[in-house]
């Protein structure tokens, strides 16, 4: 039976993963998420309940804000004078009543600060052009594609640029990168060069002179292009899309986990795990009423808390968003916790396999959904506070940086308080993860949950044995 809307659960950082999945040849029926939360911004009668630990997605009330739109992306004006854009979005009388709407709204004018500007565009754009000169010089017949978050659209102020050299005729890779590092090297336009000659796809590293831009360079991968189109026409099929990967490629970003090369998981493989949670959850409702808010915590909650990774495998082909890893292959005795994501483009391929701090990855996504849906947390935030600051903290590139439409945004006063000690954070566990997994994906410790005043406790406790040992020493000579 489904409701249009249901109660929105707390849930504990650590609550007990769901029981493995029987594994079969034949897929099996079983379920995803273990509770439902409203999709949508419109009002719904909530069942009757005396508990006070949900956020309520009913907006009747808040009569000054209409339903949000994934097209709008500012709070609505107030009835009273202008003030500053430094003085923030956040006055009292401007909040929204719920929460989630609350989120909605600080992820669009989030998004919008991450926009770049006009004037952001022609530096890419021409530091491309210098870069692709450089090619052409040395091999005038190649091609040069651009692809990636760049040609997609989805890139960070902080993202570098992909770029893949086709029909240079090289004999191997290493060649051509080495000819390319003195070429850039010897013309100026590109310093910080590093040349990964034995990586499983052969790159050259590089930061353009004039743009400061990172470059990842690599020679005759058509696969990079290929998803281009792909990715594309997913955004356009999928407006809660673009939004909810930028502010996921932050948060995984702050915490270094967004490198594939490193354990993490790339804007690729985001984008399937993203679109396979948004056809397990959507249905045929107007785009336009969905919360951003709502759709987020579900995406932490499903891949942080719900999903049986050790069975389950996941897809974004039409009719078939979950699989058996068995069934597929994709299953391997020692790596089994991590996570399977079949490529789009290439069934027979699993893009996640080289995620292997996963682990650590859904520890994070856990957290944060458990930090979106603490109702006491959450309230004890105030008016001048926001919500995603709970999770996006500052960073030098975000509070150098001025954007959104007007170009004058700063980040302190988009996400006023963001970074800041949550008032509960001296009841909540600390969750120390060390070597969870190594490279191969094979689990070397088990997760230890302590509490940080213990461990200072124990520190103290036997510095003061350790000092009264050699205090006694001394007096005994």
């Amino acid at each position: 039976m489904e409701f249009d809307g249901f109660l929105y659960e707390t849930l504990s950082p650590l609550s007990t993963p769901p029981p493995d999945l029987e594994c079969s040849g034949e897929p099996e029926p079983y379920h995803v998420l273990r509770s439902h939360i409203s999709m949508f911004t419109n009002s719904t009668p909530l069942p009757e309940t005396s508990s006070p630990e949900f956020f309520s997605l009913d907006d009747n009330d808040d009569r000054r804000i209409s339903t949000p739109s994934l097209k709008r992306s500012r709070l609505e004006t107030c009835e009273e004078p202008e003030t500053s854009v430094e003085a923030g979005w956040f006055r009292a009388n401007c909040r929204f009543k719920s929460p989630m709407l609350q989120l909605h709204k600080e992820i669009l004018d989030f998004c919008d600060f991450l926009s770049p500007t006009a004037e952001e565009q022609v530096l890419r754009s021409t530091a491309v052009e210098s870069v692709s000169a450089v090619i052409k010089y040395i091999w005038p017949n190649c091609k040069v594609e651009v692809f990636g978050s760049f040609k997609t659209g989805l890139f960070l102020p902080s993202s570098d640029v992909d770029m893949v050299i086709l029909g240079s005729h090289i004999q191997t890779p290493q060649m051509g990168l080495r000819a390319l590092s003195r070429a850039l090297s010897e013309r100026g336009v590109a310093k910080k060069i590093q040349v990964l000659g034995k990586a499983r796809v052969p790159i050259i590293k590089f930061v353009e002179t004039r743009s400061e831009i990172s470059f990842d360079i690599s020679f005759d991968m058509e696969n990079g292009p290929k998803a281009v189109g792909y990715v594309q026409d997913a955004i356009s099929k999928w407006p809660p899309l673009k939004p909810l990967c930028l502010i996921l490629k932050v948060f995984l970003q702050q915490r270094k986990l967004n490198e594939v090369f490193s354990g993490g998981i790339g804007s690729y493989a985001l984008l399937v795990m993203l679109i396979a949670m948004l056809q397990n959850s959507l249905d045929n409702h107007s785009f336009s009423q969905y919360n951003l808010g709502v759709l987020l915590v579900t995406f932490f909650d499903m891949y942080g808390c719900k999903l049986n990774t050790s069975d389950v495998g996941i897809s974004c082909s039409e009719g078939s968003t979950f699989f058996s890893k068995k069934s597929k292959g994709f299953i391997h005795s020692r790596k089994r916790l991590l996570l399977s994501i079949q490529d789009p483009q290439d069934p027979e391929k699993d893009i996640g396999k080289n995620s292997f701090k996963y682990i650590t990855i859904k520890s994070a996504f856990r957290m944060a959904c458990s930090t979106l849906t603490d109702t006491k947390l959450i309230m004890s935030l105030g008016p001048e506070r926001s919500i995603l600051g709970t999770i996006i903290g500052p960073d030098k590139v975000l509070l150098e940086r001025k954007g959104g439409l007007s170009g004058d945004v700063t980040f302190t006063s988009l996400l006023p308080g963001a970074g800041e000690q949550l008032q509960n954070d001296s009841c909540v566990p600390k969750v120390i993860v060390k070597d969870i997994v190594g490279e191969d994906g094979v689990a070397k410790k088990s997760k230890k949950v302590v509490k940080l005043k213990k461990i200072v406790k124990v520190k103290k406790i036997k510095k003061t044995v350790k000092e009264r040992k050699s205090t006694s020493a001394g007096t005994e000579s």
